[in-house]
């Protein structure tokens, strides 16, 4: 018997790590699906310890970004790197949990612009959502952070 009984922990611990792993991917895909509300994303930022980025996906960043942006947005519009405004494009980081914002939270844009990142949630209602929430907003062209600068934005 003692002969297997290294055998037995190793099996056990497999078949725990495989639960532990389909359990986080089970929450991964509801956290996922469920998207976030402005109020929890201002809650999120507030608190000045989110490590996450907020990807703007609306077209025309000339008039849609400069007009009005959640504060910390990175325009990504049509997430399309080519539409991409060139000081924004060293600031998408493709690993990072993101937070996709689109006019409305339409799910399809969602869906599409997700497939760029590891860890997409979709805010709700999209940036309508946000400013009828009459939550911060930041408005004019984008400027990547300065390194080290640190800080909140809200």
């Amino acid at each position: 018997m003692m002969k297997f009984e290294p055998y037995i922990y190793i099996v056990a611990f497999i078949v725990l790590g495989a639960g532990v792993m389909s359990e986080g991917a089970r929450a991964a895909a509801l956290q996922r699906k469920a998207g976030i509300t402005p109020k929890t994303l201002y809650r999120e930022l507030a608190k000045g310890s989110a490590k996450l980025q907020i990807i703007d996906v609306r077209p025309d960043p000339e008039e849609n970004f400069e007009d009005t942006h959640v504060p910390r947005a990175v325009p990504f519009p049509g997430c399309d790197m080519q539409q991409t405004p060139d000081e924004a494009k060293g600031s998408i980081e493709m690993i990072v949990p993101t937070i996709i914002v689109s006019q409305d939270g339409d799910e399809e844009t969602f869906e599409r612009c997700s497939a760029f990142f590891t860890s997409a949630r979709n805010l709700r209602g999209g940036l309508e959502a946000w400013v009828d929430a009459d939550l911060p907003e930041d408005t004019g062209e984008y400027e990547a952070p300065t390194p080290g600068a640190g800080g909140g934005c809200l």
